[in-house]
């Protein structure tokens, strides 16, 4: 069959167009998409590349910062005891008794503890400012509750408030037995109260009685009192050697270790 001139013509365009669109579908297009997969692999580089660029300046003198910071903690828990054997505890609350020439008849200790320590104001009711009876006026008129540590976290995003909440901490419970003068007792627990390296010991109870006077053997001395007409003779009691008990709170951590930096 032979093709006129036309014919060549319009199958030679077709040929074209075929060859065209094939070489579209099979090489072109894929190009493209290619192209276009890498365009949005080298995006996410390009996102990664500065989130990663974002950290590392958020970690500049990380090394320092750590540091700063473990010395910082450090520094506040320096008046905790350190986690110990109760051993170790106990022989700690003698050598307290000691330096203030106290006794120890009997001593027991708990085994670790975990306690809640929550924080708490007081306001008196004898002393109270201008500003503090307008806070208490506001509060009964409007009938608000003043913040707590179970609403501070609802309340701090709106108010800005900062409330201090319950914090677990270990701890040893200390009962014992003791004697001694009355001024050293009363000096120990001036100690506890007022020494930074005492602070943590905590003087939960206490209680003393006034003991009778004895001779070099031990024995109780005696006096004579009026009863009436009569004298009587009754043990003779001291005005400064007293026994008892107290109990105490040994407040522990457990020390950081201190950074591989």
């Amino acid at each position: 069959m032979k093709l006129n001139y036309r014919d060549r013509i319009v199958l030679t365009a077709v040929i074209v167009i075929l060859v065209w669109v094939a070489g579209v579908m099979l090489f072109i297009k894929p190009a493209i998409e290619k192209l276009q997969d890498s365009q949005a692999a080298l995006d996410d580089a390009k996102v990664t590349l500065s989130e990663l660029k974002e950290r590392n300046k958020k970690d500049e003198n990380l090394p320092e910062r750590i540091k700063a910071a473990y010395e910082e903690v450090t520094k506040m828990t320096e008046t905790f005891y350190q986690i110990q054997e109760n051993q170790v505890a106990s022989q700690k609350i003698d050598d307290l008794l000691d330096e203030n020439e106290i006794k120890n008849l009997d001593l027991t200790i708990s085994q670790y503890t975990p306690v809640t320590l929550k924080p708490y104001a007081y306001i008196s009711s004898e002393a109270m400012t201008d500003m503090d009876a307008e806070v208490q006026k506001y509060i009964e008129e409007t009938g608000a509750d003043p913040i707590t540590p179970e609403t501070a976290d609802a309340e701090a995003g709106e108010k800005g408030e900062a409330v201090a909440a319950p914090v677990v901490i270990g701890s040893y419970g200390v009962t014992l037995s003791y004697k001694g003068k009355i001024d050293d007792v009363e000096k120990f627990c001036d100690k506890m109260q007022e020494s930074a390296k005492e602070k943590t010991m905590v003087v939960q109870s206490i209680d003393y009685k006034f003991v009778a006077e004895t001779d070099d053997e031990g024995k109780p001395l005696t006096e004579e009192v009026d009863e009436g007409k009569k004298k009587v003779k009754k043990t003779k009691i001291s005005k400064t050697d007293v026994e008892g008990t107290m109990t105490l709170t040994m407040m522990v951590i457990k020390k950081l270790p201190e950074p591989n930096v």
